[in-house]
């Protein structure tokens, strides 16, 4: 079946399509905002205006979809995971979606992806002035993601392991990617200085909640314990799978498929920190298992391994 769709590009326009207009209208006949206890300030913002103009926030939810989405193939497309151009990173990652009906209830991950998806469209492998400008954007695009999701500080881990991985040693743009962490808070902080509501903006960081999964008003049970066992053995297969093939790759593609999985891993930070309950937390995945699938689905193997792989993990999802 993905043989089939890799080399027939129309079915994958008529998938995409089929899934973006079921996307679109679940957003706008059931979309609403996930509970805003505990979370980060501006995730708080945005519930308050989806209650308010219900149908101007699920035209910014089907924004920011498209901007992910477009943002998952400039990925491929930037990283040379194509062998030619395929659409199928995104047609899984609606999918998945769809599956964990993580469009019914926003949580704060689906902003996290989008914040994901931009740093890591940055290029790193530029030369040193330019590293300089994208390491101060990257700083600015993660404190925003912190703004919307306090899980989003493990996106600063990935920003510098990504820096490291390619460019070493590369400590003067992480205190510039700093820099321009420190500045978007410091702005915040100017604004509510300014309206006279610092004090409430201070304790609105004394009210986060942290390690959700350890909540005893919502346990995780042995079934929903083994679907989260046989999905990080697929999740470990994905990154073992991918570093065997690119084993035969040119330098450069393997240094990508390191980046792949290094921040893969990092992202299981975030499940642990988060304060979203089980099984919406792992909507944190989402971007990675997605890359994983759109890569592996081009590849030729024995036995139908990959389309087995695939199948079994969409099903695990949606359980």
């Amino acid at each position: 079946m993905l043989h089939f769709l890799n080399k027939n590009i129309f079915f994958q326009w008529i998938l995409l399509f089929a899934l973006l207009f079921l996307s679109i209208f679940i957003i706008l006949t059931h979309s609403q905002m996930g509970n805003e206890e505990g979370v980060s300030f501006l995730f708080t913002v945005f519930s308050h205006f989806f209650s308010h103009h219900e149908y101007f926030g699920k035209g910014i939810i089907i924004f920011v979809l498209f901007i992910q989405l477009f943002l998952l193939q400039y990925l491929f497309k930037k990283n040379e995971f194509f062998n030619k151009f395929s659409l199928l990173p995104a047609c899984f990652f609606l999918s998945i979606l769809l599956l964990t009906k993580s469009l019914h209830f926003i949580h704060p991950f689906f902003f996290t992806s989008l914040f994901l998806l931009s740093i890591l469209s940055i290029r790193y492998d530029v030369s040193a002035l330019r590293l300089k400008n994208n390491a101060f954007w990257v700083g600015i695009i993660i404190a925003l993601a912190t703004c919307f999701d306090q899980s989003a500080i493990i996106l600063f881990i990935i920003a510098i392991s990504i820096l490291f991985i390619n460019q070493f040693s590369r400590i003067k743009e992480i205190g510039i990617l700093l820099m321009g962490f420190t500045l978007v808070y410091f702005y915040f902080f100017s604004y509510y200085f300014l309206i006279d509501q610092h004090c409430e903006w201070f304790v609105s960081f004394q009210q986060l909640k942290f390690f959700g999964f350890l909540n005893p008003e919502n346990p995780v049970g042995l079934v929903s314990r083994i679907k989260l066992g046989c999905l990080f053995i697929i999740y470990l297969y994905f990154m073992i799978r991918v570093r065997l093939i690119s084993e035969s790759k040119v330098v450069i593609l393997r240094k990508r498929v390191i980046t792949l999985n290094t921040y893969s891993i990092l992202l299981i930070g975030c499940l642990i920190l988060s304060n979203i309950p089980f099984p919406y937390f792992l909507g944190y995945l989402f971007v990675p298992i997605s890359i994983y699938l759109g890569y592996l689905s081009q590849e030729r193997n024995p036995l139908y391994i990959n389309e087995i792989f695939s199948i079994l993990t969409l099903v695990v999802l949606c359980l």
